[in-house]
Formats: structure tokens, sequence, C-alpha cells
């Protein structure tokens, strides 16, 4: 499927050319490498390199035409493993992360592609360790990037008000689709979303997630509910986050997730810290703990490593 984003970039990009339309991209990219110590229960210590979803990317848009309200957008983002020479469970050197092409202008954002779910931005970065060892995706069910995907994006009504309402195929049913919408609000005193998956993966799962801004720290709740289609199961778990600044570069970090619904009794326990070196570059560390009714899941990592963002 992608060689036809491909395609259509590449006539879009013509045009542009033969118009004389001004476009705006830029290139960026994150690079996430630590080393982690890893325990388990039983099963002695091991030491490992991860590359943590590092990726580089492309995103831009174009007007059509110069007094033209409408623009064209478009992303193309790939992981990259610089630890194993590929990237994890895949058999190249690159794994397609949100890609797509768009259209956007007062009535909203309409764009096709491989994207997150609503679902999951309605988490609004309560995981303060998105993307390392403690990710809430390890206890929750929703954190899903799919292909085949078509999102809608309303405008903002008075400036804090916005939904999100996506369809998606489903590899399992040549009829039925997965939908995933949410409800946003971006304040200045503070953010908040609801969120619902629909058939995703054999899952109806709702989603409330808030975050409280105050005195440099920020404070970060997630509830949810998942009901597994199959046998009608329910189970709920949560997320509470807490980060604040110690001075103009440290910032500390603590994290709290609990759910049965992908580890019997999971409570995964998280503090962090991170010290700003640059601008772009940061050295992170944590200590986690994956606490379980099943001892063999239980597992507790120290990890150090490095990130550059640009």
């Amino acid at each position: 499927m992608l060689y036809k984003y491909f395609l259509i970039l590449f006539f879009s990009f013509i045009n542009i050319l033969s118009i004389g339309v001004k476009a705006s991209y830029d290139y960026y990219g994150r690079i996430a490498v630590d080393s982690q110590s890893l325990s388990r229960t039983n099963a002695g210590t091991k030491l490992d390199i991860a590359s943590n979803e590092s990726k580089l990317g492309l995103k831009g848009n174009f007007a059509l035409g110069n007094k033209s309200e409408t623009k064209i957008i478009y992303q193309i983002e790939y992981g990259i493993d610089l630890v194993d020479g590929k990237v994890r469970g895949d058999d190249g050197t690159l794994k397609k992360r949100n890609t797509y092409l768009g259209i956007q202008n007062k009535l909203g954002t309409l764009f096709v592609g491989t994207h997150d779910s609503a679902f999951k931005k309605a988490q609004l970065k309560v995981d303060l360790f998105n993307d390392l060892a403690p990710d809430i995706k390890n206890v929750l069910h929703g954190e899903n990037r799919l292909e085949d995907f078509i999102g809608y994006i309303t405008p903002k009504y008075q400036g804090v008000f916005s939904a999100t309402f996506n369809s998606i195929k489903n590899s399992s049913s040549s009829r039925k689709k997965y939908k995933s919408y949410s409800l946003n609000y971006s304040g200045n005193r503070f953010l908040a979303a609801f969120a619902i998956d629909e058939g995703m993966k054999g899952y109806d799962s709702s989603r409330l997630s808030f975050i409280y801004p105050f005195a440099g720290s920020k404070l970060g709740f997630i509830y949810q509910e998942t009901k597994e289609l199959s046998s009608g199961m329910k189970k709920n778990g949560g997320v509470l986050s807490f980060i604040t600044n110690i001075n103009s570069k440290g910032r500390i970090k603590f994290q709290y997730a609990v759910s049965s619904m992908k580890i019997d009794l999971g409570k995964h326990s998280t503090i962090g810290y991170d010290h700003q070196l640059i601008k772009g570059l940061r050295i992170f560390t944590f200590y986690s703990v994956l606490n379980s009714r099943v001892t063999s899941k239980e597992k507790n990592i120290f990890s150090i490593g490095l990130e550059y963002k640009f």
C-alpha cells in the first residue's frame, strides 16, 4: 500500500512545481539507546542493550493555491534499530510507523495511511516511559498503530474541544471495521480525553485520561475498562504518573500502572530521572518493578541511556 502514497506524493510535488506553490517540510528523528539490567525470579540477571523505538521521518504540507486555506499534509516515518541491525520482530531494517497522506482545512483534517488509533492518542502522554521498557502497553490493551487507516479530526471548538474518528480495516473480517473514537479537551488548566475502541483486535474498550499541570509539575491519570468479545470477560486498569522539574535541566518521574488485562494482577512501578545535556540530547535512567500473581512474569529493570531528538 505504501507505494501508492509515494506515487500520490510524487505527482503532488510535480503539481506544486508547475503552479509555483510554496511547500513546507521538516526532517526529524529520535535515537534512543539504553543499557538494561534485567532480573527475573529464579532466572538470574542479564544485561541487554535496546534501541527503544528509534525513528526517522519526513513531514510537511503545501497549500492548494496561493490564497487557499486547504492544505495537503503528509508524513513518512520509519522505525530503526541501532542495536540488532533490524527492527525486532521484522525481517527488514525498517518498520513503518505513522505514515499518511491527508487534507486539512477549516472543516478539519482527513487522512489515510498507517497511524496510532484515537484510543492510543487519548493517553495524552500520561505514560512517562512511552517507548521504553515500562511502557503502559505491557499492562493495558489499546496501544495500537494500524494500517489501512482512515482518520478524521474535527476543528477545535472554542479552541479547546475536538473529536477524532478512525475506521480501520479488520484483517479477520471483510465486513466489520475496527472503530476508534475520542473526545478531547486541551485547556490552560488541564487536558482530558475520553476514548472508545470498538471490536479492536477482539476487544471493546473505553478510556478516560487526565493531565493536570501545576508549578513545574504534571499529574496524570488513566482509567480503562476492556471487554474480551470472545468470552465477555471484563477487566479494568489504571495508570497514575507524576513528573516534576528539580532544576532547569533535570526532572524526576514516577509511574504506577495496574491491570490484569495482559498480566494476572500486573502492577508496574517505575521511578526515573532525565537530565538535559544540550538541546535535543538527554541522559535518562529508571528503575522499574513488575509484580504479578504469576511469578514467572515478574521482573526488575535498571536502565541508563541516551536519547537524541532532532
